[in-house]
This record gives C-alpha cells, structure tokens and sequence, in this order.
C-alpha cells in the first residue's frame, strides 16, 4: 500500500476518533418522514397550520409531505390508499379526518402499517382512539365554553339595560363532525343558568359560504320569534352570517349581538363592534404542537400526555390589539399572527 493512501486512511481514522465526519458519510442518511393529511391550504385556518407544521419540520430535520383534501371524506380515503399503494412508510402519520367517523377504515388501515399515528384538530372518540399514539390540537370544550361565557356576559349587560329577549342561533360544524358534539354540548352548559336560549341550530357547512346560506335560511325561519344573539363555532362560519343578517336589516352588536370561536374570521368586525368577541386558537401553534409531539414520541415511544391542548383564551375589543401568545417554538407571536382569515396572512 503506498505511503499517500496509507495517510489518508490515517487521517481519517483521526477524525472519526475526535468525532469529525466526512459529509459523504451521511450522504445516504435519510430525514426522518412525516405524512400529513389535512383539508385544504386554502382554507385560511388550515393554511396556518400547514405552515405549522412545515416550518417546524424543518426546524427539526424532519421531511413533511402533505395531502390535501377538499374537506371531503372519500378524497382523503382515497389520498390514503394511494400513499399505502406507493409503499410509503414514514415514521408518523398525522391524522386530520374530514369525518372522524366516516374515515375510520383509513386511521385503521393507517395502523396496520405499523407507522404510529397523531391525531390532529379532532378529539379522540370511543371508535379511533386505539389506532393513535396521541391527540395534538384545540380543547373544543374549552373554546365553547369560553363562548358561552362571553355571551351571558354580553346577555347580562343586555339585560341591566333593559333589555327582555335573549334568544340565541347556533351557526354550527355539521353535525357529524367530531368537534359538534363536544362544543355544542360546552356551550349549553356555559349558558345553563342565564336568560338565553337557543331556537335554532345551523347543519350547513364549513366556511363564510356555508354560514351565509345556513344564516339566511334560519333567519327566515325564526325571525318571527325574534333573534337576540348568534354562536358561531368557527368564525369563517359566523362572517357569512353576519352578513346575511346585515342583509335582513339587523344591526349587528345592538340587535344582534354575535359571538364567535377560532378567530378565523375578520378582526374588523370586533374592532366595529359587529362581533362582541370570540377565541385565540392559533392554527400556526397548532401546527408547532403535532411536531413536537412527533418529536416527543420518536425520542420516548410513548407521550407524557396522551391530549395536548393549544391555547384558546377569550379575546375582545378590550384585548384584541394586545393579546399575544408564545409559541411551542419559545417565541411570542402577536394577534394577526396567530388568527386566521382576515386577521393576518
């Protein structure tokens, strides 16, 4: 062996000895995969999280590839066995149904490969929470209930000056939905006790369109009863309503008094007073949180808590120019970064 190889393998010795690595080492090193599937970047909310979640896997060396579906059950079903067809096997699976019921063949077909998977935005229920290593998302309860409380108070405000009717419409997720059923049933009881009372409940749809049709139907329905205040579950959802009763000659935040979830919505209508007030659930912490917790497992095999919540505090024109939150990242991010819709992009 000449003198100049025989230097070379030494040299290398030396470095691997002091923890010194030639980048070809790792050239066939593969990042850790994670496979997301979600609704759609388009969506505002939605939008956030996958910037979440990207930005956050990178900051963490993991690669992300993300499906998309059109808030359509059969489209991720069918996104799921084109994934499990390709013999795709990354390390976590992150599971956002558009029907947490209806997508239950494809968590479970999930899980038969073997790759653990986080469930996302939806809590666990009786059906899935066997195919998942772990919740990451919003407490639905949490921001319901805020809701509710919000609106006796607004409802107690009404009633010392005055006022005597205080019927209430719920512009709602469609029922089948996971998060229907957990934010309906905070709600009522937020308001137990109060003089409100709901005289109707909207099954339309997700988005400003939906609460729009869904609102305008309703209002025909009901006027005659008189409607005093709306809850929506989501404030992409109650902008269209708002509108729709603007539409039917209502002064919103004097003869109706709206109030909202998510802040998914536009912050112009807290700011005018046509929204009394609503949640700070940030989809970009939400985003943050699926990653850590991916990081969490992939270290452990296990989480420290099996549900982990984002924040979902009360906002208000009181508070709506300074509220701030700190991200799962260490940083504190400001309002119109942590809303969605109109809020800041």
């Amino acid at each position: 062996m000449s003198g100049r190889r025989l230097w070379t393998r030494y040299l290398v010795a030396v470095a691997l000895a002091f923890g010194f690595y030639p980048s070809s080492a790792f050239a066939d090193e593969k990042k850790p995969l994670i496979i997301s599937f979600n609704g759609p970047a388009g969506e505002a909310y939605i939008g956030k999280f996958i910037k979440g979640i990207k930005a956050t896997a990178s900051d963490n060396g993991y690669d992300i590839e993300v499906y998309e579906n059109q808030f359509n059950q059969a489209e991720q079903d069918q996104q799921v066995q084109q994934v499990l067809a390709a013999g795709k096997k990354p390390d976590v699976f992150l599971w956002w149904p558009s029907d947490a019921t209806a997508g239950l063949g494809s968590l479970r077909a999930l899980y038969k490969t073997g790759v653990p998977v986080l469930k996302i935005n939806q809590l666990p229920n009786e059906q899935d929470k066997k195919y998942i290593f772990g919740y990451a998302g919003p407490d639905d309860r949490l921001r319901a209930a805020n809701a509710g409380h919000m609106m006796v108070e607004a409802a107690t405000a009404k009633k010392a000056a005055g006022g005597k009717s205080f019927n209430v419409i719920v512009l709602a997720y469609p029922h089948s939905y996971g998060g229907y059923g957990l934010s309906i049933e905070a709600f009522k009881k937020a308001i137990e006790g109060s003089d409100l009372k709901i005289i109707g409940d909207v099954d339309e749809g997700f988005g400003q369109s939906n609460g729009y049709k869904g609102a305008a139907n309703l209002i025909a329905k009901v006027k005659d009863q008189g409607i005093d205040f709306v809850y929506g579950m989501d404030d992409a959802i109650l902008s269209g309503g708002i509108k729709a009763f603007e539409e039917a000659g209502y002064k919103m935040g004097d003869q109706v008094i709206a109030v909202g979830t998510v802040c998914n919505g536009d912050k112009q209508l807290i700011t005018e007073g046509k929204e009394y007030g609503t949640t700070l659930q940030a989809p970009l912490l939400e985003g943050q949180l699926a990653v850590k917790m991916v990081t969490e497992y992939l270290k452990t095999k296990k989480l420290e808590n099996y549900l982990n919540f984002t924040p979902n505090p009360p906002v208000t024109k009181a508070n709506v120019d300074t509220a701030t939150l700190q991200g799962f990242d260490g940083k504190t991010y400001g309002i119109d970064e942590l809303c969605s819709g109109a809020w800041g992009k």
